[in-house]
């Protein structure tokens, strides 16, 4: 699998050579159009066929040689909203495979007896209080960090908050506060530590998303614009990532949840809870951290949950609703044909 990487690349080497060669000496010659555009189309299309072959050949074989995980010893690991849920068993369990776990919350007293607990089962762990919708708060604790304890080389964007309410009923400030929280500070804790990583050529950025953000919601409005808003980050930031020969080993994950046992959401009515009704944030959390280890670019839990909203999402709006509207049978939309 290395050595077709490796090959990938280096046709890519070659492409980008002869590109220029190309614009330098002959399209000057020859001109724009005509035979010119022919060693170009080749070679371009020499290259697709090499990069698709090596793809494949790669997801093949990782069907029969799963990825080895890396592991977490010597990583200092920041996990926001880390005092409660999710965000409490991700802290524990990165702490019982080795990592140093930075926990940031607003809540000082959960937050640190999360960071005794730690400690006491002889992990290392520091905590900190803050807004991370305070942009200040957030760049100036993240430099005092890079002062005076380890530099931070995985960084968990798990905070978040929820209200189920129509658009109507919902306050403005409470409106902008939804979007600052699940989304506007992602913002600050990514520009505040990225750079750090982009300078050492190795960091870990995960984001903890829903499946508000890949599918709507009634009466969640703000925490799916939200939500949608972080995917298009995440995948933004893995582009940006991909195109710069400076960041190939800065890796992110994108996890999509859906019903945790966390108790911020409502249980869920669907008709197949009985096949899929809530998981608990301790199994949530080992299989995040599984994934993280594999270095997965997206996490979905439950496994099959992203592909059928993907596939959803390809049909027509109509049919689309009404396979949304049977899913959802307990729902005021399965009475509804529009």
């Amino acid at each position: 699998m290395h050595r077709s990487t490796a090959l990938v690349r280096f046709i890519g080497s070659v492409a980008r050579k002869f590109r220029t060669i190309e614009e330098v000496w002959i399209l000057p010659w020859w001109g724009s159009g005509g035979l010119a555009a022919i060693p170009l189309w080749t070679l371009d299309s020499f290259v697709l066929v090499v990069k698709l072959f090596s793809t494949c050949t790669i997801a093949v074989a990782r069907v029969f040689i799963p990825p080895v995980m890396k592991s977490l010893h010597g990583e200092t690991v920041l996990i926001t909203g880390a005092a409660g849920g999710i965000g409490r068993e991700l802290a524990l369990q990165f702490a019982e495979l080795g990592a140093t776990v930075i926990c940031w919350d607003k809540d000082a007293r959960r937050n640190n007896a999360l960071v005794n607990e730690i400690r006491q089962k002889d992990g290392e762990s520091y905590g900190f209080t803050i807004d991370i919708t305070a942009r200040e708060q957030v760049a100036s604790l993240a430099q005092m960090m890079q002062r005076q304890l380890s530099e931070v080389s995985m960084v968990v964007c798990n905070a978040g908050a929820v209200t189920c309410l129509p658009i109507t009923h919902l306050h403005q400030d409470s409106i902008a506060k939804l979007i600052e929280i699940n989304l506007l500070a992602h913002f600050w804790v990514i520009q505040a530590f990225l750079p750090n990583m982009v300078d050492r050529r190795y960091g870990h950025i995960i984001s903890i998303n829903s499946s508000a953000g890949l599918m709507p919601y009634a009466d969640m409005i703000p925490y799916c614009a939200a939500k949608f808003g972080l995917k298009g980050l995440m995948d933004s930031i893995t582009e940006e990532l991909r195109l710069d020969t400076w960041t190939k080993n800065i890796n992110t994950t994108s996890v999509y949840l859906a019903s945790v046992a966390t108790g911020f959401y409502p249980p869920p009515t669907h008709r197949f809870t009985s096949w899929y009704s809530e998981i608990q944030p301790k199994d949530a959390a080992k299989i995040i951290i599984d994934g993280i280890r594999k270095n997965y670019k997206e996490i979905s839990i439950p496994v099959f949950m992203k592909s059928l909203i993907d596939l959803n999402n390809l049909m027509p709006y109509r049919i689309r609703i009404i396979f949304t509207d049977f899913f959802n049978f307990r729902h005021r939309g399965w009475f509804c044909f529009c």
